[in-house]
């Protein structure tokens, strides 16, 4: 191979480490926000405890305003980040999907929660490749913690279009998902995993739950 094409090599992989350093990032903001997209449990009468002494003891209130739920934060699948087609060194990639964001939305509905799960990245194309449209699967799992199972299991088609670019940015939203809406501690009884791939994989890492004081 040619001094430039070690170059672009080199300038592909250096632009693959700068963006997959942004992976994993949980936001509601720039993906979620308007116009790009915009707002659409134990179930109530259930008996309180006696004494009640912690909030997710307590049976939700209903109407329950959106600040007032911890939504479930996103995590990525083992290895889902990234979406890559070409071979292993970075000379010889064709092209390659990145996540580089996720948010999620809870939105209450009445005894349920409509949330919805976005995702951002971009399309690089790699010194094998040349600028185009190209696509992946991008895989939404949301699991229901007390017993384990999926609530929520599908893929999506992720497309990009450079045109005559190198890279080419995407997005992607997820329809409403209506849930039970069981406390306000959502993150508690649900987790969100998201990756490139057409079937749900390990999740790379788990956040801590952040917990209302």
């Amino acid at each position: 191979m040619g001094v430039q094409g070690r170059a672009t090599g080199r300038r592909f992989a250096a632009v693959v480490i700068a963006t997959m350093a942004l992976a994993g990032c949980s936001s509601s903001e720039g993906i979620l926000s308007a116009p790009f997209l915009t707002p659409q449990a134990g179930p109530a009468g259930t008996a309180l405890p006696k004494n009640p002494t912690r909030e997710s003891d307590r049976v939700v209130k209903l109407p329950v305003a959106p600040e007032e739920l911890d939504c479930p934060e996103v995590d990525l699948t083992e290895g889902g980040a990234t979406a890559r087609v070409g071979g292993a060194a970075s000379e010889s990639v064709r092209y390659q999907f990145d996540i580089s964001d996720v948010a999620r939305e809870c939105d209450p509905q009445g005894a349920q929660f409509a949330l919805k799960v976005g995702v951002a990245g971009r399309l690089l194309i790699g010194p094998a490749g040349r600028p185009g449209a190209y696509s992946t699967t991008l895989h939404v799992r949301v699991i229901r913690d007390a017993d384990n199972k999926p609530v929520f299991d599908r893929n999506f088609s992720v497309t990009a279009d450079t045109g005559g670019a190198a890279n080419a940015p995407f997005r992607i939203v997820t329809e409403p998902i209506l849930l039970p809406l069981t406390r306000a501690r959502l993150n508690d009884d649900y987790s969100i995993s998201v990756g490139f791939g057409s079937s749900a994989g390990a999740v790379a890492h788990r956040r801590h739950r952040r917990h209302r004081g």
